[in-house]
């Protein structure tokens, strides 16, 4: 599961553009809960005390529920990889329902949407369902497409990394999908925008093998 962690590492540059950083849960609990995904057990514990402790006062806290449910998934990957099967499928399931509670609380809130996109593209890869894995990937790309259309006003002001983390985002989960034509039209928009970037330059790698394993987003992430 780190691709989850790498991919939830960029969340902080997408939402730059949003809430005023005082105003952002991300911004509390984040760095402890990366530094936790990388083996920190003491910084995953912070983030986890400050996210339930959240929920307790305010159950309806939709960033606080998207960040437990990917919290929920990594833990679970590290049950799966254990061969603890059951409660690996406890945890999952729990923190699907976490991230879809949090979108249906704040359909429209960038810091809901994101979390819950980059947390669900990589986890769908490795399911052995394909539909649900389908199901998921669909899902993350409709969160990506939303972000992109609420973030329309402002988008010349985002940065080449904001830009190019929700378009790699988008057009990963369109070629996983097989939505090969829709993809190459995303793929070539991130080669005229961002030029002399290194999205640009995976976006023309993968124009040339949409089945390739080129990476489209977390580029320049921590």
């Amino acid at each position: 599961m780190r691709l989850l962690r790498v991919a939830l590492a960029a969340l902080g540059i997408v939402l730059s553009a949003g809430a005023a950083a005082q105003e952002r849960f991300d911004m509390k609990v984040r760095e402890d809960l990366f530094a936790g995904m990388d083996g920190d057990d003491a910084a995953f514990a912070r983030a986890m005390t400050l996210i339930d402790e959240t929920l307790a006062q305010q159950p309806d806290h939709a960033e606080a529920l998207v960040w437990r449910g990917a919290a929920r998934l990594f833990r679970s990957g590290g049950l799966f990889r254990k061969a603890e099967f059951a409660g690996a499928i406890t945890l999952s399931q729990q923190g699907l329902a976490d991230m879809d509670r949090a979108v249906m609380l704040a359909p429209d809130k960038i810091g809901v949407l994101v979390p819950r996109a980059t947390a669900l593209l990589p986890y769908a890869k490795f399911l052995p369902d394909p539909i649900v894995s389908r199901r998921l990937t669909e899902t993350a790309i409709g969160d990506f497409e939303k972000v992109i259309a609420i973030s329309q006003a402002i988008w010349p002001q985002l940065s080449v990394h904001a830009r190019g983390e929700l378009m790699g985002g988008l057009a990963e989960g369109l070629l996983r999908i097989g939505e090969t034509e829709r993809a190459n039209t995303l793929l070539t928009r991130m080669m005229g925008e961002l030029p002399d970037s290194a999205y640009a330059r995976q976006a023309q790698k993968r124009l040339a093998n949409p089945a390739g394993r080129d990476p489209l987003s977390c580029l320049g992430c921590h």
